[in-house]
């Protein structure tokens, strides 16, 4: 029963189809047209609009803008697209005829319109008889004079059909007049300009002129003006084409500018009629002559308004054919709309039921996780509290004995300082989750709002100086406000803080208040790295980083706190950014924000903050002091230590200082031109750093001839096995996550430098020639053997020294000292007085030379002295090896 009813449902929709795709035959027409002006405009509008009468008829448009070669081309193109006819309106009348031939031959009809061709194979022709356009321009000319007078012409295209048989028939009735001359005739090229032109070059030479005839209206305008431009008057103005067209002819003979134009039809619509005929094989003429008519300021005016009529009927008429076409489509596909409208509502209501189900779903899956990830938080922020209690406090007692030494305290300070930065990343989780749950509480009280500022400010003076970034703050002497004062104070920290974070070296941090009607207005502004537009609407979404700035760490959380913070003491928070010219936070709040009375407490926070913040320079100095004072400074190897984290940087030094002379850099870029200047030992170096991160370092590094023997540990928080071999394919010689233990880091600082100890390399024998088959040397060979190559060639020369060979290397001396001296073990002195001695033994074993010929073969300026280094080096003196 159901297959039936199926059936009856579908039968009906197959015949209907079988019915809608039954279409006529389809036909493509090409135009051609020998150029683009009004007069041919006007044609074309009158060809598209005689397809309304016919649906199976496409046009395709082609100009030649008066260029042979490009119309020859054009009409090519369309026998390659095999149109069903083409309309030709030929340049010149032999130009296009051998490619109207090939389209001819190859059975594709050929209708001239206006112009005729050099050749005879075309099937129709449609246009004015432009002889008797000129006749009849002509015995206007000679009725206006009265037989007698000086006549010019300015012609069209001089090989065009039009141009030719216009000045026929002009010729023609001024030749019924003997005295009526025409004096000259130039060629206008059928454009205004060229009008203008060639009438300044007649009237140069005669101004005995009483009659311009231009073979179009637009060549006759341009007489006129060239005319009134000399200063010349009384001469009458003729023109054909009659345009009713805005600056057209007709507008110009009821003007008076042209005193009468003939009207040189388009018709477009006979020209489509003929075409139909041509292709469905219905009768038609070969030779087809529109009829024109003259125009002078007596019927000026009438036909105007008649054709301003018939643009409001062809206008009404191309409405009419809109609305037609909708209702035939309408009706067309209303035929299946009824069959199909059941279908497609059933679809529709079920696809509705989907997708209203599945954006449910997808929101509290949203609200789900984002909770759940909330939770979480805020239970591990209620667990880490007790154990950082128990960790502050004792600290904190401890810091106040008297008994420390230096390394104790420094390294007490440093946990004191993270265990606070700690409790404020769990505070700032718990407010988030008391602000979701809404209940967060608001307690106001009056306070003095710039001399807050400035505190605040100050608690990052310290840090901005050793990153050389300015801070200015521009407030009020007094700006009184009634507000949560810990909210407001961890609205600036958050925005100082991110300002701190993104603004490089050099840079300056703007903190700015002013008073706004009923508002204050806190602006935080920097010159660092900006924020793409993207992304401006999502910074302050709760867990959004922008992704520039993913290697700079975070939570994600900083700037949704300012905004909650912000909103709920009835304020408003946006910025204003520009990738890579800094970024405005700008904070609205109300004077008076409605909350319960604060009770007046002390406000330890800031002092803490401001006492961790010197903490850090502190410890700092103290390391480099005893870097300076250290007895054994020369003796012990050199540490760079490269990390954007100034208590990683102190724990390092305090962890190293006894075993190392360590340098530090803030960046990778500073760390990688210290790694240049001073070619230490060894180098420890974060992974995620700002400006240059610890790969890039460690690839440059690797990739320069000065530095790639030093070896390079690598510390990041990343623990995944892919960040991992990332950091060794980059050239890494050891790979720490943190938290990382003391003594580990120790132990394989001190495996790397004795294991490069242990790779020396003889330099007193001659350099064995290279293989065919050896692979390529590194960076570090290379520069040996450029080193052993120098060593070899200068070992006669008894003034060769250090300088010359710095100087050969390109590097200073030194460079060229730490270099050698970590790769070998020994100076650069000791290498070469061992290679000469070296060779002076092979010498002494291989040749009959004296003892004074070889010492100075081999460099050495006194016997003398080389046979006491000999008996030093080798044990025995240079005559009992004799």
């Amino acid at each position: 029963m159901m297959k039936k009813h199926l059936q009856i449902i579908l039968l009906p929709l197959f015949f209907l189809l079988i019915g809608c795709n039954k279409e006529e035959k389809k036909f493509v027409i090409g135009v051609s047209q020998c150029s683009e002006d009004i007069w041919r405009n006007k044609l074309n509008d009158e060809l598209i609009a005689s397809t309304y009468q016919y649906d199976n008829i496409t046009l395709k448009f082609a100009s030649a803008n008066d260029n042979d070669q490009l119309q020859n081309e054009q009409i090519k193109k369309f026998i390659q697209e095999r149109v069903d006819l083409i309309i030709v309106s030929p340049n010149q009348i032999n130009t296009v005829s051998s490619v109207l031939d090939e389209a001819y031959d190859r059975g594709i009809p050929i209708i001239l319109f206006d112009r005729k061709s050099g050749s005879e194979k075309y099937t129709a022709f449609i246009g004015a008889d432009n002889f008797e356009a000129g006749k009849t321009i002509g015995e206007y000319v000679v009725q206006q004079l009265g037989g007698k007078g000086n006549v010019v012409e300015i012609t069209g295209l001089a090989k065009s059909s039009p141009a030719i048989e216009r000045h026929k028939g002009f010729m023609y009735a001024l030749s019924q007049q003997p005295d009526i001359r025409l004096v000259d005739k130039k060629a206008g090229d059928w454009l205004k300009e060229g009008g203008r032109k060639e009438m300044e070059s007649m009237l140069a030479k005669n101004k005995e002129i009483n009659f311009v005839f231009g073979q179009n209206d637009r060549m006759a305008i341009g007489a006129a003006q060239a005319a009134e431009a000399m200063g010349v008057k009384n001469i009458r103005y003729v023109g054909i084409d009659a345009l009713p067209v805005s600056g057209g002819g007709l507008e110009n003979v009821r003007d008076g500018r042209l005193i009468a134009s003939y009207i040189y039809p388009t018709r477009g619509d006979l020209v489509m009629q003929l075409a139909v005929n041509i292709l469905e094989k219905r009768p038609f003429q070969r030779d087809n002559y529109l009829k024109g008519a003259l125009v002078t300021q007596s019927n000026a005016k009438v036909l105007l308004m008649q054709y301003e009529e018939l643009s409001k009927q062809r206008s009404r008429l191309y409405e009419l054919h809109g609305k037609v076409d909708q209702y035939l489509a309408q009706y067309n596909h209303q035929k299946i709309y009824i069959i199909l409208s059941a279908v497609i509502i059933l679809l529709l209501m079920g696809i509705i039921v989907y997708v209203y189900r599945t954006m449910l779903q997808k929101r509290q899956l949203e609200e789900e996780t984002t909770n759940a990830k909330l939770q979480f938080f805020t239970n591990i922020s209620h667990e880490l509290r007790t154990p950082l209690t128990l960790i502050a406090d004792p600290i904190e007692s401890i810091l106040i004995a008297e008994n420390l030494n230096k390394q104790q305290k420094t390294l007490l300070q440093i946990v004191h300082r993270n265990v606070n930065i700690l409790t404020r990343l769990l505070n700032e989780i718990l407010d988030f989750r008391k602000i979701q749950n809404k209940k967060m509480q608001i307690t106001v009280s009056e306070f003095n709002l710039s001399v807050c500022l400035q505190e605040w400010l100050d608690i990052f003076r310290s840090v901005a100086e050793k990153k050389n970034i300015r801070l200015s703050l521009d407030v009020p002497s007094e700006l009184l406000i009634t507000a949560d004062v810990y909210k407001v104070e961890r609205i600036c920290y958050n925005l100082l803080s991110n300002a701190l974070k993104y603004t490089n070296h050099g840079g300056s941090i703007t903190l700015a208040a002013k008073s706004i009607d009923e508002n204050v207005e806190i602006c935080v502004s920097d010159t660092g790295k900006g924020i793409a537009k993207e992304e401006l609407k999502y910074v302050f979404d709760r867990f959004y980083q922008v992704k520039a700035n993913h290697k700079e760490g975070g939570t994600g959380i900083g700037l949704a706190i300012v905004k909650a913070f912000t909103e709920i003491q009835g304020g408003k928070v946006r910025v204003e950014s520009q990738k890579g010219q800094g970024a405005t936070f700008i904070v609205l709040l109300p004077k008076l924000v409605k909350g319960e009375a604060a009770e007046p407490t002390e406000d330890k926070y800031q002092t803490t903050e401001k006492i961790e913040t010197e903490s850090i320079k502190v410890i700092s100095d103290e390391m480099m002091n005893q870097k300076a004072t250290s007895a054994d400074y020369t003796e012990k190897p050199s540490l760079l230590v490269i990390d954007d984290n100034a208590d990683i940087r102190a724990y390092i030094m305090a962890l190293l200082a006894a075993d190392y002379n360590i340098s530090i850099a803030e960046n990778g870029e500073e760390g990688l031109k210290k790694a240049i200047r001073e070619v230490p030992d060894v180098i420890v170096c974060d992974v995620m750093m700002p400006v240059m991160d610890g790969l890039e370092v460690c690839r440059r590094i690797k990739a320069d001839a000065l530095t790639s023997h030093i070896p390079i540990v690598l510390l990041t928080a990343h623990t995944l096995e892919e960040q991992r071999t990332l950091g060794y394919e980059r050239g890494a010689d050891a790979y720490l996550t943190k938290p990382f233990k003391g003594e580990v880091l120790k132990a394989r600082l001190k495996n790397l430098i004795d294991n490069r100890k242990l790779m020396k390399i003889a330099f007193g024998t001659e350099p064995a020639k290279p293989s065919k088959t050896e692979p390529a040397k590194s960076p570090e060979h290379a520069f040996i053997e450029k080193f052993r190559t120098i060593v070899q060639t200068n070992m006669k020369d008894p003034d060769f020294n250090i300088d010359r060979i710095s100087s050969e290397m390109g590097i200073s001396r030194a460079q060229l000292y730490r270099k050698i001296k970590s790769i070998t073990g020994s100076s650069p002195i000791d290498i070469i007085r061992e290679a000469r001695l070296k060779r002076a033994d092979r010498l002494i074993e291989t040749t009959s030379k004296s003892i004074a010929e070889i010492a100075y073969e081999v460099g050495f300026s006194s016997p003398s002295y080389f046979t006491k280094c000999y008996k030093e080096h080798f044990g025995y003196t240079p005559k009992a090896k004799q």
